[in-house]
């Protein structure tokens, strides 16, 4: 009797890794955590580069409008990291169905999507005012 047991938990568990949704969906869910990853050194950058920009503007009162315009840039980009990472569940995935575990993970990928756009360009735009 244990060896039978054995036995079907071992097909059922091979049965579970051969499944393709499953590996599509763990093959996007590592897509889209590997991108949250990828965000994190510029996001990391943040901070100090709002610091700088600030410091630049008290020096250069000229540049006030484009430092402020990119500390706001700075901070929508961090506000967005910041809610997707608040609102992102990986273990949502676990008391959903496939198909609604796709859906959920391709709408996690547009919104890091988005991020990561708003999150290279304001910190691309406040490296090139302060010229570094």
């Amino acid at each position: 009797m244990k060896k039978y047991v054995l036995a079907l938990l071992a097909a059922g568990a091979f049965t579970a890794c051969q499944n393709p949704k499953s590996a599509e969906l763990e093959t996007l869910q590592k897509e889209v955590e590997g991108m949250h990853d990828k965000i994190m050194a510029p996001y990391m950058q943040i901070e100090d580069l709002r610091e700088e920009i600030r410091q630049q503007v008290a020096k250069d009162s000229t540049r006030k409008a484009s430092g402020d315009s990119l500390i706001t840039a700075l901070t929508l980009a961090e506000k967005g990291m910041d809610d997707w990472m608040s609102n992102y569940n990986g273990d949502t995935l676990l008391a959903i169905s496939p198909e609604e575990g796709h859906k959920y993970l391709l709408q996690e990928k547009d919104k890091v999507n988005h991020v990561e756009a708003l999150t290279n360009e304001s910190v691309a735009a406040a490296k090139r005012f302060l010229k570094k």
